[in-house]
């Protein structure tokens, strides 16, 4: 899985450098709601009281809770499992999107403590009825230039991402691609083992 992990990485560094060095060329419903998020997750990596890496675990854990209601984990889960969702039950369902919220949160929180320097560039917010895209320019330090869109979805009022697409490749696509190259050759168990073997190297 280690394209699903590169993508998610340069995904990660654009929130959390957003708010701190993003050009805005726009104002949107979307969009402030992905900065406040940033800003929040910002004031925890930049608390004195939560620096060095004693304080990782404790840092990590309120990064998460900050960051977390922004993510529809089960809508992203949902979509990575694709026609497989249907044919679970409930139970397998929950066990499932558990899993996977770990997989992503584990991926989320090992890169928060490594970038400083870049910019993002907020380009554009378009809407159609009840999904949202949010589109970047990430800014490397050497000065490359990569696209990173925010897809969101609106349940009940609620904005959250369900997707983030980098240079074209999606982050649910890419574990949909994986999760499929499983179950062609093994039942949804064995998915979940692997799944819960990840989480626990984590």
């Amino acid at each position: 899985m280690k394209n699903k992990t590169k993508i998610f990485t340069i995904s990660i560094a654009v929130f959390i450098m957003l708010s701190v060095t993003s050009t805005c060329l726009w104002a949107g419903e979307a969009g402030d709601l992905v900065k406040q998020t940033i800003d929040n997750g910002l004031r925890v990596l930049k608390d004195p009281a939560l620096a060095g890496k004693d304080k990782t675990p404790e840092r990590r854990k309120k990064l998460w809770e900050e960051i977390r209601s922004i993510f529809n984990m089960e809508e992203m889960a949902k979509r990575a499992l694709s026609q497989y969702w249907k044919e679970r039950t409930p139970e397998e369902r929950k066990e499932y999107v558990e899993l996977f919220t770990e997989l992503v949160k584990n991926t989320y929180l090992k890169n928060t403590d490594t970038y400083s320097g870049e910019k993002v560039v907020l380009l554009k917010e378009s809407q159609d009825e009840r999904y949202y895209k949010v589109q970047t320019k990430f800014i490397t330090i050497t000065a490359k230039e990569i696209a990173v869109d925010f897809s969101l979805l609106s349940n009940s009022g609620k904005l959250q991402i369900y997707d983030v697409t980098i240079e074209g490749v999606s982050l649910v696509n890419n574990y949909r691609s994986q999760f499929n190259s499983i179950l062609l050759k093994s039942p949804f168990k064995e998915l979940v083992q692997i799944m819960r073997e990840k989480t626990l190297k984590n």
